[in-house]
């Protein structure tokens, strides 16, 4: 009997993985409607603006997505002009899946500096049946071209070399950006790349506040730099050998338009009195 049962059981698993193995899983895709990013930057010069919109698992059918645009402080007519969809409507056929929202920049306020400028695009709604993806706003910001700073705002790329060997591991990006909360005069916002050690690491991408002064950019000291206690910490020599005291971390504007780094600066740590890596002095940098 005993083996009569075992038997019955193990034939009983058997249909049962068989009967599994031929059900077929199949899959229900949602239909929606998104924006590809949330949010856009472009210069006041630009010219034009296209914002893409895409529809997804719609199969090659006819998809309508309604596209609302509300002003911020850029103002419809005055900082630009909605050329497509005229009557906010995208009309998506066949095996279309993008369409762009596209936007012409009226520049009334070149050569003139009045800040960054701001207005939302977002996908309303679109075809019944079809939803609104996650991404249905996208925050457009103008930036002024003509920025008081704006020698020093960008991506520059440059050669850091690192006292202890954890870094150069290839070129360094730093990004500048003004400093929303700051004097436009005087304030920026360096990036987490002053310390491509950490940000290869570990990805630390904290920011860092800076202040201008005439070409000279000043990064200030004991900023948290996203790791623990690590804090920036600089030396008043391009050598840290030669130093005699600590400081910030300074860049100087060269005529030639690029950007060098004057003095050595590095990662910090209190706790363990000691520094992850030092920047020595006199990198290049060139603005991409």
């Amino acid at each position: 009997m005993k083996r009569n049962i075992i038997l019955f059981v193990a034939a009983a698993v058997t249909l049962l993985l068989a009967a599994s193995c031929n059900r077929k899983v199949e899959y229900q895709y949602e239909k929606y409607a998104t924006l590809y990013h949330s949010s856009f930057t472009v210069a006041e010069n630009a010219g034009e603006l296209r914002i893409p919109v895409l529809v997804k698992n719609t199969k090659g059918a006819d998809v309508q997505v309604s596209v609302k645009i509300a002003e911020g402080t850029a103002v419809e007519g005055v900082d630009y002009e909605v050329v497509s969809p005229a009557n906010g409507i995208l009309s998506f056929s066949g095996d279309t899946d993008s369409l762009d929202v596209v936007i012409d920049l009226l520049t009334p306020d070149v050569g003139e500096f009045t800040g960054a400028k701001n207005f939302t695009v977002s996908v309303a709604s679109a075809t019944e049946g079809v939803g609104v993806g996650i991404i249905s706003n996208a925050n457009v910001t103008i930036d002024d071209i003509d920025h008081p700073l704006a020698a020093f705002i960008g991506k520059w790329t440059g050669e850091m070399v690192g006292m202890f060997g954890n870094w150069p591991k290839g070129p360094s990006t730093i990004t500048v950006t003004a400093d929303p909360n700051g004097d436009p005069f005087t304030d920026l916002i360096f990036d987490g790349g002053i310390n491509p050690y950490f940000v290869a690491a570990i990805g630390a991408n904290p920011s860092f506040s800076a202040q201008v002064d005439g070409n000279t950019v000043t990064v200030f000291a004991e900023q948290p730099m996203g790791y623990s206690d690590v804090v920036l910490l600089g030396f008043d020599h391009a050598d840290p050998n030669a130093a005699s005291n600590y400081d910030n971390a300074r860049f100087e504007l060269q005529e030639d338009g690029t950007l060098v780094q004057l003095n050595a600066f590095g990662a910090y740590t209190p706790s363990g009195g000691g520094f992850y890596e030092i920047y020595l002095g006199g990198a290049v940098f060139t603005k991409n």
